[in-house]
């Protein structure tokens, strides 16, 4: 059936909200420099496709995307074509567009989170929930990278052919990235992955070589010292914003599996937040002493 909120009717949404148990999914991403080789839309382009693949699998609502996630700017080496709202901005569009689909009978929102830089945003943003008179429990989930070391483990365990996808040449390619621990973080195999799977004329392998995507290991002294400094100190370690080894041997094969694997896992969580009956309890205790405190 057809589960995203933007294309089903007025009459149709009821019907919807009650076959997704009145959960209702956000994919959250941000724009920003995903190295030379990626778009800019790299991580909510992931989380919207990834959200919808999920929702096939255990209904859900998929809310329109909320593309601009929290990258930090002004910054000297902030890259072109990155797109920065003010953190207040960001929190109060997602706590109003939160009360926008509880209004309309949704009481359980999931997030599905492809951006690592909106942790901070989201923790807060949960934090400052208990503060707040509502009618839904919020949670959510962040966005996994299987390729390559997760389908390399699942090769391990179950043997060669047991992800479909994949030709004997990926899998020798996914061990042989696991066995040399290949680093991944941001544009990296992973993400690059995604991408070839989602939409492969969007990726410039041709483009990998030039910027580098390995630590500076500037911010290695405040971390042995316990101080934490501005942004983790991720802007000084990846001034390219770029962090891994250069995926060279990613392919659509590879990407498609991992989208599965993803997919998959989020309907997991999907399917445990539906059933979940537990945070509405605590929820309807807080009505309660919002309305004692009146």
């Amino acid at each position: 059936m057809e589960t995203r909120w933007l294309y089903v009717t007025s009459e149709e949404l009821p019907a919807l909200r009650e076959a997704s148990g009145k959960v209702c999914i956000i994919p959250m991403g941000c724009v920003e420099k995903h190295g030379l080789h990626l778009p800019l839309g790299q991580d909510i382009i992931q989380s919207s496709y990834i959200c919808h693949k999920a929702s096939q699998i255990e209904t859900v609502t998929v809310f329109p995307d909320f593309i601009f996630g929290d990258v930090p700017g002004r910054i000297p080496y902030n890259p072109v074509g990155n797109v920065t709202l003010p953190l207040e901005t960001q929190l109060l569009l997602l706590e109003q567009l939160c009360e926008q689909i509880s209004l309309n009978g949704y009481n359980k929102i999931l997030l599905f989170n492809g951006h690592g830089g909106n942790v901070a945003l989201l923790n807060a943003f949960n934090r400052n929930l208990l503060n707040k008179r509502r009618d839904f429990v919020f949670a959510w989930v962040n966005c996994a990278l299987p390729a390559p070391h997760t389908l390399a483990e699942i090769l391990i365990e179950k043997g060669s052919g047991s992800i479909p996808e994949l030709t004997a040449e990926d899998e020798e390619i996914l061990l042989r990235c696991h066995k040399n621990n290949m680093v991944t973080g941001h544009a990296c195999f992973g993400e690059t992955a995604y991408m070839m799977g989602i939409c492969p004329e969007s990726v410039h392998l041709d483009r990998l070589g030039i910027e580098s995507g390995l630590s500076t290991g500037k911010s290695q002294k405040y971390t042995e010292a316990g101080l934490i400094p501005l942004n983790y100190g991720w802007d000084l370690d990846y001034p390219n914003a770029y962090a891994g080894d250069d995926p060279y041997e990613c392919n659509e094969r590879i990407g498609k599996a991992a989208l599965r694997v993803e997919s998959e896992r989020l309907a997991n969580a999907i399917k445990v937040y539906k059933e979940d009956t537990l945070l509405l309890e605590e929820l309807e205790k807080m009505q309660k002493a919002w309305d004692k405190n009146d």
